[in-house]
């Protein structure tokens, strides 16, 4: 046998070599061009066959075919028994180099997107009838919307510079915008006042807290408004705020909520104001919903000590933008996703449903120049008094 061996290097060894790898290349371009030259659609039933998705005689059965301006729908029977496969979107959106969303409702619906989520889009104040507000673009350019008295808390999570006080500005120039004389906002902005004790002189912002101390003061009194809200609400027989002739609703935001949070080197008196506060917001999101109170709890940082039980439980809408960690995304929305985002400004917005989403941007100069008309030079005084005289509630 050994005569007949070809050693790499002799003359006839090469040869070989070079032959076996112009076919190799010819055969991978050949097939690569007769991929390439399928539609989607055939695309996606090959992709079905190499990946074995469906039985061994049986697999999904496209039927129907819808386009629009920005996607295109198929539409496959499934054989009985056949699951969704978590994975199926990611392996179709690879194959077919665009993005893909997958969804099973009785049929498959695999929905191909002619382009990617823009990394921008601005906001423009626009009127709405109710207390919903755009929240973000999602693919296909369709802007999901959130509506306050249907979900009425929200927590929101996100690393520094991706967008989470962005989202909140955001909530409160539209909300002013669109009911100037029926919202109040009540902002604990933890980072000092930075953000927002700029917007102290609207009417509709009624405070700002800059720390904890001052949090512990605002949150006492909203505390003794809420019980007086209910003793209102018990006396006139009113269960929920929706179903009275009160137009009134009161948001409460905190951002940077960690700062709320006892720590080891707190004394006990400190670390008692501390957890007051939490308990106060856990009551805000557990009761106060139904007396026309809304709470907006946003942390940097999400763990199980920076976002109460209470208050996660009770907040049934989760944003959550890039986080370091899958623990940390985990925590903010119950799963994995918000570590992968890469986008500032890109979300994972999460009721009982998921979507990924582009929050509009808006800039400080545009809600102070629209908002101008409202600036009332009375709450200056009262806004640098930081003492006893916090709040005055209508």
């Amino acid at each position: 046998m050994a005569e007949y061996e070809l050693e790499v290097g002799t003359e006839g060894g090469t040869e070989l070599l070079m032959e076996a790898g112009i076919w190799l290349g010819v055969s991978s371009f050949l097939y690569y061009s007769f991929f390439r030259s399928k539609s989607d659609r055939e695309k996606i039933d090959i992709t079905f066959a190499n990946i074995k998705y469906g039985f061994k005689e049986q697999s999904p059965e496209h039927f129907k075919t819808f386009k629009t301006s920005t996607k295109t729908t198929y539409l496959y029977h499934l054989p009985y028994g056949l699951i969704d496969n978590p994975g199926l979107e990611e392996v179709l959106s690879k194959t077919l180099n665009k993005p893909v969303k997958v969804s099973m409702r009785n049929k498959l619906f695999i929905h191909v997107y002619k382009s990617d989520i823009k990394k921008k889009y601005d906001y423009t104040f626009a009127e709405s009838k109710d207390w919903s507000m755009p929240i973000g673009y999602k693919l296909g350019e369709e802007l999901i919307h959130h509506n306050f008295d249907v979900i009425p808390h929200m927590t929101v999570a996100g690393m520094t510079r991706q967008g989470k006080t962005v989202l909140l500005k955001l909530i409160m120039a539209h909300l002013i915008y669109n009911h100037p004389e029926d919202v109040e906002f009540y902002i604990i902005d933890l980072k000092g006042g930075l953000e927002f004790s700029r917007y102290e002189k609207l009417k509709q912002v009624k405070r700002v807290a800059s720390n904890s101390d001052e949090a512990y003061q605002l949150l006492t009194k909203i505390n003794k408004k809420i019980k007086s809200d209910m003793q209102h609400f018990k006396k006139h027989g009113y269960s929920n705020v929706l179903d009275t002739p009160i137009k009134k609703r009161r948001f409460i935001i905190v951002d940077e909520a960690a700062e709320l949070t006892p720590a080891k080197h707190h004394d006990r008196e400190t670390k008692n104001r501390l957890l007051y506060c939490q308990q106060i917001l856990s009551e805000v999101c557990r009761v106060a919903g139904a007396l026309g109170y809304r709470n907006i709890f946003c942390t940097q940082y999400p763990t199980t000590d920076t976002l109460p039980r209470q208050i996660k439980q009770n907040s049934d809408a989760k944003i959550s933008f890039r986080l370091p960690t899958e623990i940390a995304s985990r925590v903010a929305i119950d799963e994995s996703g918000a570590e992968l985002l890469n986008v500032p400004g890109r979300a994972i917005y999460r009721t009982h449903t998921k979507e990924i989403i582009q929050v509009p941007f808006i800039s400080d100069k545009s809600i102070l120049e629209e908002f101008r008309r409202y600036e009332d030079d009375s709450a200056e005084e009262t806004s640098n008094e930081r003492g006893e005289n916090l709040i005055t509630f209508g």
